[in-house]
């Protein structure tokens, strides 16, 4: 059974829809980078998935379940971090010890772990914090909960250079290996290391589902220091200029084939690429929508 299974989604605001027929799984664990244009309905499908809002028709089912039945075993095993939070004016601790009861799996070691790696101190209470040391905290419980499936919006958001570093490596730690990871983000270059699939929203639809490495057995990102270094012109998909350089997305010579270990797709690229040549990336990449979308989309 998918860990998460989202079968002809429509949903709204009012009397505009956002999602008309969204089709969408989840089958292994992994992080996953949710991208699209503003308005595009990211944190949208976070909420839907954790039971917050109730779609129109169609059906979501997390872990085989309907998460808008908001059951306790549901509740215990999804947690959410939204991009606009409160936390009560607490400590960390004081936090661990009443919260942390609502998820069988939370780890008050790996808590402090998480606090540490941070730099969130633990005797203050939130309310004198800053909100980039509230975020830190906030992530950290996140991370604790063990939750199969955890949902994160803009979680960078609020932290400065030094914090985004840290959230990576916090990501890539080995107990987070079994769980579901969503994360709705438009800071693309934040997390293109650490991300394992990606999905590409746009116009109320799933326009594209991929794994990283299948991306970049298929693509090549980069700058070229004039127009003769660039890649032949009916590989390029994609190019813009930065300064005296060039930067571009194109088709990669032998496609399907292993990539180099150095060939990691440049996000912010892709993202340019998907939202300004979208016909000609969706095109280029069908290939791998049959490999990851749902049999009754594909």
């Amino acid at each position: 059974m998918p860990m998460i299974a989202i079968d002809d989604l429509h949903f709204g605001y009012g009397r505009n829809a956002l999602y008309q027929g969204f089709f969408a799984q989840v089958r292994q664990p992994g992080i996953y980078g949710i991208f699209g244009r503003n308005g595009s309905g990211k944190s949208t499908l976070l909420k839907l998935l954790c039971g917050l809002l109730t779609p129109w028709g169609g059906q979501v089912q997390v872990m085989g379940q309907v998460p808008r039945q908001r059951a306790a075993d549901f509740l215990a095993s999804v947690y959410i971090v939204p991009e606009e939070f409160h936390l009560p004016n607490l400590t960390t601790g004081q936090l661990a010890d009443t919260q942390g009861v609502f998820y069988p799996r939370f780890s008050t070691a790996l808590f402090g772990e998480y606090l540490a790696e941070l730099e969130v101190p633990s005797t203050s209470r939130f309310e004198a914090m800053s909100l980039g040391q509230k975020k830190k905290a906030a992530i950290a419980f996140a991370l604790a909960t063990g939750t199969p499936l955890l949902l994160m919006d803009e979680p960078t958001n609020g932290l400065d250079i030094v914090g985004r570093g840290q959230f990576r490596r916090l990501m890539q730690r080995p107990e987070h290996a079994g769980r579901a990871v969503l994360i709705s983000t438009h800071q693309a270059h934040d997390l293109e290391s650490i991300l394992s699939h990606i999905w590409f929203i746009d116009q109320g639809q799933l326009a594209l589902s991929a794994r990283m490495a299948d991306l970049a057995g298929v693509l090549r990102t980069g700058v070229a220091n004039d127009g003769l270094d660039l890649p032949r012109p009916e590989d390029l998909l994609y190019q813009e200029r930065i300064g005296q350089q060039v930067a571009y997305v194109a088709l990669r010579a032998g496609a399907g084939s292993q990539a180099p270990a150095d060939s990691a797709v440049q996000l912010e690229l892709l993202y340019k690429a998907l939202s300004l040549n979208r016909d000609g990336m969706l095109a280029a990449l069908a290939p791998l929508q049959q490999q990851t979308l749902p049999l009754e989309h594909a």
